[in-house]
């Protein structure tokens, strides 16, 4: 009897361990030469003249879809909700890139997300988070979304054998921000109030200009 259907190996399947979709692309990534040289910093804006744009209309979603697919690299953070729920659920999506930042109301565009697909998954485009884990299964499991070609800042961090892989060690040390402590929020919440807002875009706005 043959243990091949389609293409899969149906003992794998009954083991519970399939193949990633994006296997072949993740194994044929070759990092671009300018990442892997030093480089003269990009200094960030500062959060109060970066554009800023809140995205839960489907026309202002679909133009960020297009424009991700044309940048070299973004940061990307989410934000869930897991109080009295049995998996959790993303609630907001953050993306930066070099010239503005941007966040998506995941609860009012939940069916549409899996269209960030293309940039997530295209290995010429750098995505850049920061303590990915997480992240990386919520994407999979509420959007449907993969990853090809990432950096995490934290692992790096760790790697590096920092003081502290925080991020907010991070932004002091090379950013010179501080970044307030974190208190438990409701991140359902609509409209968010401003210190949430601005907690949000520290997370990524600086990243892809360091």
């Amino acid at each position: 009897e043959s243990n091949f259907s389609f293409g899969f190996d149906l003992r794998e399947q009954q083991s519970g361990n399939y193949p990633h979709p994006y296997e072949y692309e993740i194994n044929a990534l070759k990092y671009s030469g300018k990442y892997l040289k030093p480089n003269e910093p990009t200094l960030y804006l500062d959060l109060e003249i970066t554009p800023y744009s809140w995205v839960d209309k489907l026309s202002d979603f679909e133009t960020v879809v297009e424009k991700l697919e044309s940048v070299q690299e973004f940061a990307v953070d989410l934000e869930a909700h897991s109080y009295r729920t049995y998996q959790g659920f993303v609630c907001l999506m953050q993306i930066s890139t070099r010239n503005e930042d941007i966040i998506i109301d995941t609860l009012a565009l939940r069916e549409h997300m899996h269209k960030l697909n293309s940039s997530f998954t295209d290995p010429k485009i750098l995505k850049i988070f920061h303590g990915s884990r997480s992240d990386i299964v919520w994407l999979q499991r509420d959007f449907g979304i993969y990853v090809v070609n990432m950096f995490d800042t934290g692992q790096a961090a760790t790697l590096l054998q920092f003081p502290s892989a925080s991020l907010a060690y991070l932004l002091k040390h090379y950013c010179n921000v501080i970044m307030e402590k974190h208190h438990q929020v409701d991140w359902r919440l609509r409209p968010l109030l401003d210190r949430m807002i601005q907690y949000c875009l520290l997370y990524t706005s600086p990243s892809p200009r360091d």
